[in-house]
């Protein structure tokens, strides 16, 4: 299990950091683990529910940490921002996270990257049960910060 300050490479901080933990990672998927979706006042909860499409949100911040920590590991320049801009594929078992007693294991998988787009498939689990999977696309920020506007993914 990594350990080390992960605010330093997530897009998020305070309680909208939902991931707890990197279990592994390597240059094609990173696992990783979290709790947060047991806590009460989750930002994500509406009258006390966390519906499971913010599972995205979950794959979505193990995809910003995979690509911060290639970027570290390989001495490239500053994580550029990325923002989702598609989910396809999805599938759910269960209908809300806030249900799963068990800690959440996140697994993102790296399909496809470009200079300026990057897709995964994720999978959402508790122990061996998939609640959410899917696809995502991203799209990055140029290094100035602002976004590219780019077809083709």
């Amino acid at each position: 299990m990594l350990t080390l300050p992960l605010d330093a490479f997530l897009p998020h901080a305070g309680r909208m950091r939902l991931i707890d933990r990197v279990i592994s990672y390597d240059e094609q998927k990173i696992i990783c683990e979290s709790d947060s979706h047991r806590v009460a006042d989750h930002p994500l909860a509406e009258d006390g529910v966390i519906s499971i499409v913010c599972g995205l949100e979950y794959g979505a911040q193990a995809m910003a940490l995979h690509g911060a920590l290639m970027a570290a590991s390989s001495g490239g320049g500053p994580v550029r921002r990325g923002y989702l801009v598609a989910a396809s594929n999805l599938r759910w078992s269960a209908a809300r996270l806030d249900a799963c007693a068990a800690p959440l294991i996140i697994e993102a998988i790296s399909e496809f990257r470009s200079e300026n787009q990057v897709a995964y498939r994720f999978e959402i689990r508790t122990e061996a049960v998939a609640v959410l999977t899917g696809d995502a696309r991203v799209q990055l920020s140029v290094p100035d910060g602002s976004p590219v506007h780019e077809t083709g993914l």
